[in-house]
């Protein structure tokens, strides 16, 4: 194996170890000393790839809000109304609460901790604005197209964020909190009703 792919295949064992290390034990219970025993290297080693623990949360956290940011494009059709690809992206969240609740865990345990360290609170807020840029401009697609109004739609990115967030919140600290299926039905029904969409295109 060439020295190229042994750094990657390392790299990524160590990525893989501190996520599901914070999935499970918080980054406060997170220890290079266990990512790398989990990674099945040494410790040495691990410091030679990530000088420090920082430096891997660091990296561990750019790819959450990564994948964070693919989720409302993952199956993106340019030729679907905007409000059909508003409910695609309740869909893939939904999907994700159910498929994938550590990268919610995960992203959570960072938010908690981005209170107080402004380098990582600036990464979460770069997340937040690109996600409410994303519907901001269906919602312009959307008025220009007549399919929604210009009054209250404006408000559609921030509360349609703040729906996705609090159901995932509550649904990953316990899965029978509520119905998710109505609960989908009510946000869509209720960002619908703020966009002007008319009854039947809901």
């Amino acid at each position: 194996m060439k020295q190229k792919e042994r750094t990657e295949k390392t790299v990524e064992a160590v990525m893989a170890a501190a996520f599901n290390i914070i999935a499970e034990h918080s980054i406060s219970g997170t220890t290079t000393a266990l990512i790398a025993e989990r990674a099945g290297i040494s410790k040495p080693l691990l410091h030679y790839h990530f000088k420090t623990k920082e430096a891997v949360l660091e990296s561990v956290l750019n790819r959450v809000l990564d994948r964070l940011l693919e989720i409302p494009l993952e199956n993106f059709n340019k030729k679907s109304a905007p409000f059909d690809e508003i409910k695609g992206i309740f869909n893939r969240y939904r999907k994700t609460i159910t498929e994938e609740p550590g990268l919610l865990i995960v992203f959570f345990d960072f938010w908690v901790r981005g209170v107080k360290h402004p380098a990582i609170r600036g990464k979460i807020v770069q997340r937040f604005d690109g996600f409410r840029g994303y519907i901001a401009q269906l919602v312009r697609d959307g008025v220009a197209s007549g399919d929604f109004t210009a009054d209250k739609s404006h408000m559609v990115p921030p509360l349609m964020l703040s729906m996705l967030e609090g159901a995932s919140l509550q649904l990953i600290s316990d899965p029978a909190a509520f119905n998710i299926d109505l609960y989908q039905y009510m946000a869509l029904e209720a960002l619908g009703a703020i966009a002007g969409v008319k009854e039947g295109a809901r």
